[in-house]
C-alpha cells in the first residue's frame, strides 16, 4: 500500500465490495493507470490542504441545493473532491453507446405518435403502450420540424463487475442533471485548477454550444435568434435550482406557466412592456401537466392552449410532449429487437435485465424471484417506489405478488445488479461507495453530441447498494482524461 501515491489519503481498510468492480483500485495491480497522475498531484498538495479546498467547494456549493426527499425540504448539493476518473477510450465506448440509443429511442419516438408500425408488426405490445401515463393521445402526428424529435437525453447507467456498462433507465421527458454536472465541474476547476489542468480533462464548454445551436434549429419557420424559454413548475420543484442555474448560463428566460399565454394561437411571454412572442420553450414540466385545456384539466403549472400552438407549428417545445413514454421500463427488453429491425445493428451498451409482467411466461418468472430482483412500475413517475426485494419481508413480497397478478401489464422486474465502486473522500480518507453515471446527448445537426462526462452520483455510505437517483446524494464529476494536453479554456 505505502507505494502508492495515496498513501496519505488511502486507509489499510479501503475495500472493495465483494463482486463488485472498482474504478480506481486494481486487486492485482492497485491503483489503476489513468488514476495515477491525479493521486501524484493529491499526494503532492497534502491531506491537510485537500481537506482545505473540500470545505472551499462546501462554501462554494451553498445555495445549491436539491429537494428530493419525503420532507420537503431543500437540502444542500454535497461535492465530493474526489472525481469519477475515466479513460479515453473507455468514454469513447461509452459515447458510442449513448449516442446509438438515443437514435434509437428517437425512432421509436417517431414510430409510436406516428405510423406505429412497430406495434403492428408485432415488435411492441400494444398494451405496453397504451397502459403507459407517458403516452399522450393527443399528440399524435405532432411533430418537430427537425429529423430528431428527441432532441435531449439521458442514460443512467452502472458498470457491472466485468467493466461492462449497462443502462439502467432512459431520462427523456426533461432530463435533469445537466446544471448539477456543469456545477461540479466549474466548482472542481476552481478550487483545483492545476490538477484540473495537469489530468487533461475534457471540457464541457463546447457540450453546451452544441445544446444552444441544436435548440435553435427546432424555431418554427427556421426563425433566427429564437426566443427560448425554459418553463419551471417553480421554487417547490426539487430541481429549481438547476433549472435557475441552466437558464443563466445558456441565457434564456426562466418562466412559470403564468407567465405565459396563449393568443390566436401563438404563445406569448408577459412582459411589464407587453407581450413578446416565444419561439421554443425547453420544458422542464412533466408533459401531461404542460396544458390544462387537452391533457390534464387539473394541472395550474401549464399553459391553456399549449398543445394546440404546437399543433399549428407556431412554437416548439423540446422534448416533446409524450416523449416520457419511451422511459417506460417495460420497453427495456424489446429494445435489442427493435434496433436490430430498425438499425440493423446490436445494442452497444446493453440494458439491465428486465421481465415486463405483461407476458405471462415473463411475470411468472418475476413472481418466482421476487427475492433476486428490483420490482418497479413501468411508470417511472408512479407514486410506488421501486424496491429490492431482497430487502422486502416474506409479507411484503405477497403483497408485490398480489399487486402484480392484479394489473401485470404496469410492472417489471429488474436484475439486481451489482454496481461499481468508486472512491470517495470521508473524513480525509477514501472509501469506496457504490456509483452510477449519468450520461447526456443533444441533439445538433441529425447527429446525436455526448457530454464529455456527466453526473456520477454514490451511496450515501459504504455497503449500501441503493444510488438514488430522485433523492438527496453525494455527487462527483466526472473527468474523461484524455491523452493529449487541452488548450481550450472553460469547463
Amino acid at each position: 500500500m505505502s507505494k502508492t501515491p495515496i498513501a496519505d489519503i488511502m486507509p489499510e481498510g479501503y475495500a472493495i465490495e465483494p463482486g463488485s468492480y472498482d474504478e480506481m483500485w486494481d486487486p492485482k495491480d492497485g491503483v489503476r493507470a489513468h488514476w495515477h497522475p491525479f493521486f501524484r498531484a493529491i499526494e503532492r498538495m497534502g491531506s491537510k490542504e485537500l481537506a482545505r479546498r473540500h470545505q472551499e467547494a462546501r462554501l462554494r456549493e451553498n445555495g445549491v441545493t436539491y429537494n428530493g426527499d419525503p420532507d420537503g425540504l431543500h437540502h444542500p448539493w454535497e461535492l465530493d473532491p474526489i472525481p469519477l476518473l475515466l479513460q479515453a477510450n473507455d468514454w469513447t465506448h461509452i459515447a458510442r453507446g449513448v449516442s446509438q440509443r438515443a437514435e434509437l429511442l428517437n425512432l421509436v419516438l417517431k414510430d409510436i405518435y406516428g405510423p406505429q408500425t412497430l406495434i403492428r408488426e408485432g415488435l411492441l405490445p400494444f398494451e405496453l403502450i397504451y397502459n403507459h401515463a407517458g403516452f399522450l393521445r393527443p399528440c399524435k402526428d405532432i411533430f418537430l420540424p427537425a429529423e430528431h424529435q428527441l432532441r435531449v437525453y439521458a442514460a443512467n447507467l452502472a458498470r457491472g463487475p466485468d467493466g461492462q456498462m449497462w443502462v439502467l433507465c432512459d431520462r427523456t421527458q426533461a432530463p435533469s442533471g445537466l446544471g448539477y454536472a456543469l456545477e461540479n465541474r466549474t466548482t472542481m476547476s476552481r478550487i483545483m485548477p492545476a490538477l484540473f489542468n495537469n489530468c487533461n480533462v475534457r471540457r464541457l464548454a463546447n457540450f453546451f454550444r452544441t445544446f444552444q445551436a441544436g435548440l435553435s434549429e427546432i424555431a418554427p419557420h427556421d426563425k433566427e435568434n429564437p426566443r427560448i424559454v425554459v418553463l419551471t413548475p417553480g421554487p417547490f420543484n426539487a430541481a429549481y435550482f438547476e433549472h435557475a442555474y441552466l437558464s443563466t448560463y445558456l441565457d434564456y428566460t426562466l418562466v412559470q406557466g403564468d407567465n405565459l399565454t396563449v393568443r390566436d394561437g401563438r404563445m406569448w411571454l408577459k412582459s411589464i412592456d407587453g407581450l413578446h412572442p416565444v419561439d421554443i420553450i425547453l420544458r422542464r414540466i412533466n408533459g401531461d401537466f404542460c396544458d390544462p385545456l387537452e391533457l390534464n384539466e387539473e394541472s395550474q403549472l401549464g399553459v391553456a392552449g399549449l398543445l394546440n400552438a404546437v399543433r399549428n407549428g407556431h412554437v416548439a417545445i423540446a422534448n416533446p410532449l409524450g416523449s416520457s413514454m419511451l422511459e417506460n421500463l417495460g420497453l427495456m427488453p424489446f429494445l435489442p429487437g427493435i434496433a436490430r429491425h430498425l438499425l440493423g445493428e446490436d445494442l452497444i451498451l446493453p440494458s439491465v435485465a428486465t421481465w415486463w409482467c405483461g407476458q405471462a411466461r415473463e411475470m411468472n418468472y418475476v413472481l418466482d424471484h421476487l427475492d433476486s430482483l428490483v420490482l418497479c412500475p413501468i411508470d417511472q413517475q408512479s407514486v410506488i417506489p421501486r424496491v429490492f426485494g431482497v430487502l422486502l419481508s416474506r409479507a411484503e413480497r405477497e403483497v408485490w405478488r398480489d399487486r402484480i397478478r392484479a394489473n401485470p401489464t404496469h410492472y417489471a422486474g429488474l436484475e439486481h445488479v451489482s454496481f461499481a465502486t468508486a472512491p470517495s473522500l470521508i473524513n480525509g480518507h477514501l472509501e469506496s461507495r457504490y456509483t452510477t453515471l449519468t450520461a447526456f446527448a443533444v441533439s445538433h445537426q441529425n447527429t446525436y453530441s455526448v457530454m464529455p462526462g456527466g453526473l456520477t452520483r454514490s451511496a450515501p455510505e459504504r455497503g449500501n447498494f441503493v444510488v438514488p437517483t430522485h433523492t438527496f446524494v453525494h455527487s462527483k464529476d466526472t473527468w474523461v482524461i484524455d491523452g493529449h494536453p487541452h488548450r481550450n479554456f472553460g469547463a
